[in-house]
């Protein structure tokens, strides 16, 4: 999902806001290459990646443990409980930055 900021944002920023909200969850950076993102990780097998590119906030859901991302990587676009994960962050970022 896109989430479109109205202003603009700092990735430290949005890292501390996610971790907030978030707190039941393990939220962390990830230092990809080329940008940088953000792990929000309800479960071994159930995450979600935020990343900031081009002033849109792009959340996907994804498998966090690297074992079972190969596994699961086509079924977590389909499978319900990650894309009603990957709502639920989507959701609090529109209301938060829209």
């Amino acid at each position: 999902m896109i989430v479109k900021p109205i202003k603009t944002l700092e990735f430290n920023e949005l890292l501390l806001n996610l971790k907030n909200q978030f707190s039941d969850y393990l939220v962390y950076p990830l230092n990809s290459f080329p940008q940088k993102s953000i792990l929000v990780k309800k479960s071994g097998t159930l995450g979600a990646q935020v990343s900031l590119h081009n002033h849109q906030i792009l959340v996907d859901a994804c498998c966090p443990n690297l074992l079972l991302s190969g596994l699961i990587g086509f079924l977590s676009t389909v499978f319900p409980p990650y894309s009603k994960f990957e709502s639920q962050i989507a959701d609090f970022l529109k209301k938060e930055y829209s």
